[in-house]
């Protein structure tokens, strides 16, 4: 999998900074905007962009999720409610009115942020083994992100992440990566080498809370756009009755399951995902 390079990009300046995306393909309908996990790059996306691109709009965005090549200004709210209004500004940048929004792990909570506040922008959601309700951040998780309050600790696990053994593990991208998780080490190389990087990840760390996809999951019941939740039969952070309970919520809410994937299923199983997503988008078509 390719790293995200500078090659081709544009950018786009917003009230939180400069912000870095690329256009895939061409079509008709919504555009198809993909947020990624935290600490993952855009290019986690590449292979299921190879399967959709042919017949839809994608847009791809260096997120400030941790592996973002250039910092967020230092005054920028970048907690998860502030990232869903980042998501907004960039859609009114892009001058796409609604977009389907394709959401994983942390990226699936914004996604789920924007529905709630911001309903009108959004075309369909695709929320892909995230964090949803009271598990957020996921157990495992939940002590690391409050570490990220401690002077100094943000620049130890950036450190820790750049050690390839470490990166490979449990403790590092293997725990949402099932298949050759050593391969996208490259994603923590902007935040050992960036103390803004690491101020913007300590930002979405420290201001991640459940009140927040608590409160999101209370409007659920009137999101009245198609949802696919894609949940992955390996994933050690979201167990799957997270996943069925999320489908359930909404209205037009339905359950796929992938097989042989971690959390970060686009890594893992990028090309079921696609055919996943390919069907889904063309039964927004067809409406």
């Amino acid at each position: 999998m390719s790293q995200f390079s500078t090659v081709g990009h544009e950018e786009l300046e917003t009230s939180r900074g400069t912000i870095r995306y690329r256009r895939h393909g061409d079509g008709p309908g919504p555009a198809v905007v993909f947020l990624q996990g935290f600490l993952a790059g855009p290019d986690v996306w590449s292979e299921v962009i190879d399967g959709l691109a042919g017949s839809h709009r994608c847009v791809t965005v260096d997120w400030p999720f941790g592996a973002h090549r250039g910092p967020m200004r230092a005054d920028a709210d970048l907690s998860p409610p502030g990232l869903a209004e980042l998501v907004v500004e960039v859609l009114d940048g892009l001058d796409e009115p609604r977009a389907v929004l394709v959401g994983n792990d942390s990226g699936g909570v914004v996604a789920q942020l924007v529905a709630a506040a911001r309903p009108e922008r959004v075309a369909a959601l695709a929320l892909v083994a995230c964090d949803a309700f009271e598990t957020f951040p996921p157990g495992a998780y939940r002590l690391l992100f409050r570490l990220a309050a401690v002077p100094g600790f943000v620049r130890l696990m950036a450190a820790a992440m750049n050690v390839p053994a470490f990166a490979a593990s449990r403790l590092g991208f293997g725990a949402v990566i099932e298949h050759d998780p050593g391969s996208v080490r490259h994603w923590a190389a902007p935040l050992a080498a960036d103390p803004g990087v690491r101020r913007d990840i300590a930002k979405l760390m420290t201001g991640s809370s459940r009140a927040q996809t608590l409160a999101a999951a209370r409007t659920f019941g009137g999101f009245d756009r198609p949802v696919l939740v894609v949940w992955a039969d390996r994933d050690r952070l979201f167990p799957r009755s997270l996943g069925r309970r999320l489908a359930a919520a909404f209205p037009d809410g339905r359950l796929e399951v992938v097989e042989g994937s971690g959390t970060f299923v686009p890594h893992d199983r990028p090309e079921r995902l696609a055919e996943l997503l390919e069907a889904f988008l063309a039964g927004q078509e067809n409406r």
